[in-house]
């Protein structure tokens, strides 16, 4: 889940736009990319094609690792620094709906390139977390701060860095598609395909595959790797920070067993899930079925980045959901619960080595959800997945503080 930052800072966010286009993160200035020179969009294969969008140099990279990323994060972790600059390209390509019948849509993403004399590189597939912002995902990464960090991190010490910007996100002219699993699996596949479509046309080319990804994007890691596993694709091996790796057991630990320090933006995620899932899933009246007559409206305006009066949105899960939605029965025998059950990425024989890192005071990810894929695959008897705790860290500390042991364990592989 997006799980990124308190509802507060939201509610904020939107009052000055009017519209659901600030980020669940609070977000810090970002660096401006060096322009680049105008050119038209560069045809390859397949119906891909991609743009430069700028090139960083070696100090706005730094800066990120130094000044913009402990702003972001409100830590300050050591990061090596970065080497060398990196040019910066967005890719749009054609996928497909599995939910939908693979009904055929166009998706857009990241290309993060070192600005070097190399042309083999180790890439990272980065699945980002939950935002507002159609724009706060990694083909937009001047509004993207955790990409920000990973293009630093990784794309600036010699690795390519690549990131699907979600069906309904970035440049998509789709509705968000907020969990909807098979959808989050096709974008990251195709994105990959895509990618690779375009270093061949800069006569590059990557080496071995890793994966990673932060809350909504934790789950969406998981779940790309249990499609390239299908299908044959290798990864050399996969991390994640803060992953809700089965909705189901969080949403149920945040309807029926609330914590102290549960973050008061959690209603945002069932709003953003169940209209998805209505969209996605072509089940009308989904959402009505879930919310109360009262949230209904706002809710709607919202997911959909109508105008509507942030303040309005509430904070209360009582006041958003239905009564018989906090009896535990009911809504696993709802249509919306069947559907949220379904929605996990950790219930198979998982073959490459996975690292789920998860903080001890994280206001949205329970210490056992962080847990949980490596206890299921224990339980099983694979030892492939471990489970590593990054101390008292909130949600995005967890993230910040996670980020270079992936690059260590990287580098390593």
């Amino acid at each position: 889940m997006p799980f990124s930052i308190r509802l507060s800072a939201f509610v904020a966010a939107l009052a000055t736009a009017l519209v659901l286009a600030a980020p669940l993160r609070a977000q810090p200035a970002a660096p401006a990319p060096t322009p680049a020179a105008p050119a038209a969009a560069v045809k390859v294969a397949s119906g891909v094609q991609y743009e430069l969008i700028g090139r960083w140099d070696v100090a706005k990279l730094n800066q990120i690792l130094t000044t913009d990323t402990p702003k972001f994060a409100g830590i300050t972790v050591n990061y090596t620094p970065a080497r060398n600059a990196v040019k910066l390209y967005r890719v749009t390509y054609p996928s497909v709906v599995p939910e939908q019948g693979n009904r055929p849509i166009s998706a857009t993403g990241l290309l993060a390139v070192p600005d070097t004399a190399d042309t083999v590189f180790p890439m990272v597939s980065y699945q980002h977390g939950t935002v507002y912002g159609k724009e706060q995902v990694p083909s937009f990464p001047e509004q993207s701060p955790e990409t920000q960090l990973m293009i630093a991190q990784f794309a600036g010490q010699g690795y390519l860095v690549i990131g699907a910007d979600y069906f309904g996100m970035g440049a998509s002219k789709e509705p968000e598609g907020y969990l909807v699993k098979g959808s989050h699996q096709q974008a990251t596949y195709d994105m990959v395909l895509a990618s690779r479509s375009v270093l061949a046309d800069l006569k590059l080319s990557d080496s071995k595959l890793f994966l990673s990804g932060w809350s909504q994007g934790g789950f969406v890691t998981l779940a790309m790797l249990e499609k390239l596993e299908a299908v044959g694709m290798p990864v050399k091996a996969a991390t994640t920070a803060s992953a809700p790796a089965d909705a189901f057991a969080a949403f149920n630990g945040f309807l029926n067993f609330p914590r102290k320090i549960d973050a008061n933006w959690i209603t945002t995620i069932f709003i953003l899930n169940v209209f998805s899932f209505e969209n996605y899933h072509n089940m009308p009246g989904l959402a009505r079925s879930l919310l109360t007559d009262e949230t209904f409206e706002i809710s709607r305006k919202a997911y959909y980045r109508e105008p509507f009066d942030p303040a309005a949105v509430p904070t209360d899960l009582r006041k958003l959901i239905r009564p018989e939605y906090f009896d535990p029965q009911f809504f696993a025998k709802s249509a919306y619960g069947r559907l949220v059950a379904e929605t996990n990425a950790y219930r198979w024989v998982i073959r490459t080595p996975v690292r789920t890192y998860y903080g001890l005071t994280d206001e949205a990810i329970r210490i056992e959800i962080g847990q949980l894929p490596m206890t299921y695959q224990k339980a099983i008897g694979n030892d492939k997945v471990e489970a590593v705790p990054t101390g008292d860290t909130s949600h995005r500390g967890t993230f910040a503080t996670a980020v270079p042991q992936w690059k260590l364990w990287f580098d390593a592989q």
